[in-house]
């Protein structure tokens, strides 16, 4: 469990709460929840707070400016966007041990926006995993203002890894590109200055990922299996295309995100002194490469139909897709439900009928 001690703040806007842009609102897309497909749904059952993304500020208001971007440096609460920085977030609550490893990687990538200029944004690398199994990589566009330390994002492109262990192009978003009905933009990822009540906009390609940030609180105390952090902020993240996709990111000074609803909690990184243990960051990278497992259905006691029933009962809906994959050590039904808006999947044991999770 993760544990958090918090210290009451009041709630207020700060000046990042402008009048509504009428530009396409500001985009970045965590693979973590991406429709790009990505980690796993978070738990926060919570209303949405905001459903516009007028409700959020965006890049008219931001003052974004080529000479101020610079690929490389520090926010106070975010992980050092420096070359060679290394971290992971580790999920093992999910059925199939989740891992997120983050590398930020010694490449820039050249931008060109207008109204901005022309400028270069860091790579940052994410490799996703199941109980060690590679299943997604991600080249993240990230960047620093240097005159306000807030952190950027420009775009990303996805790969799924398949069975064998080959990547397969799975979508990309870049700023300045056109993006349905307008061009995408740069979404805000972690403000310079913190402040509670701020809202703005994180994720906002309209026809790919759309989403707004709110920060929620200050002051907190966090315990995750990296260490025990003081001064962490807590910031919920809120879908606008599905306003029911919500997570919430407790982020600490230096180490940047230690608890992510959907990705999990902080287990190493290099930016911790090095007389913690976990900032041995050795391991990463170590599963790259290695190709599933091939899932075959031969050796299960419960038939597909059978699964589907017993998933039905739990999740009544419309069965879309069934495959069996690799989880907890388990071969398991992977049983997609569409159920009104939203999609769940629910995984049934193939030996003993027994659902070990859902998603």
């Amino acid at each position: 469990m993760i544990d958090i001690q918090t210290k009451p703040v009041g709630w207020r806007f700060g000046p990042c709460v402008r009048s509504p842009s009428t530009l396409t609102a500001a985009i970045v897309l965590s693979v973590a929840a991406s429709v790009l497909g990505g980690a796993y749904a978070g738990e926060i059952k919570d209303p949405p707070r905001w459903t516009k993304g007028s409700d959020f500020s965006s890049l008219n208001d931001w003052n974004l400016k080529a000479e101020q971007i610079v690929p490389h440096g520090v926010n106070p609460l975010y992980y050092p966007i420096t070359p060679g920085h290394k971290h992971a977030l580790e999920r093992p609550d999910h059925p199939g041990k989740y891992r997120k490893e983050t590398v930020v990687l010694n490449t820039t990538e050249d931008f060109d926006i207008r109204g901005i200029g022309k400028f270069k944004t860091s790579v940052v690398q994410e490799e996703e995993y199941l109980d060690g199994v590679p299943t997604q990589r991600t080249l993240n566009w990230l960047a620093l203002d240097k005159a306000s330390s807030n952190v950027y994002s420009f775009g990303e492109v996805t790969w799924k890894i398949n069975e064998d262990g080959k990547p397969s192009f799975a979508g990309t978003w870049r700023a300045g590109d056109p993006d349905g009905d307008g061009v995408a933009e740069p979404g805000l990822l972690m403000p310079g200055t913190f402040k509670v009540g701020e809202r703005y906009i994180y994720a906002g390609s309209r026809s790919v990922a759309y989403g707004g940030a709110e920060n929620m609180e200050d002051g907190l105390q966090v315990t995750v299996p990296a260490g025990t952090f003081k001064g962490c902020v807590r910031i919920r993240e809120q879908g606008l295309i599905d306003p029911k996709d919500i997570k919430d990111k407790t982020s600490c000074p230096e180490v940047g995100i230690v608890s992510d609803t959907s990705d999990g909690k902080l287990v190493i990184s290099n930016a911790l002194p090095s007389g913690n243990p976990a900032s041995n960051v050795s391991s990463i990278g170590t599963s790259r490469g290695k190709p599933a497992k091939p899932k075959s259905a031969a050796a299960a006691k419960i038939s597909s139909e059978d699964a589907k029933k017993i998933a039905l009962q739990r999740v009544p809906g419309k069965v879309t897709d069934i495959t069996i994959e690799r989880k907890k050590g388990k071969n398991v039904y992977v049983v997609e439900i569409q159920t009104g808006s939203r999609e769940v999947d629910v995984f049934v044991d193939t030996q003993t009928g027994e659902i070990v999770g859902t998603d």
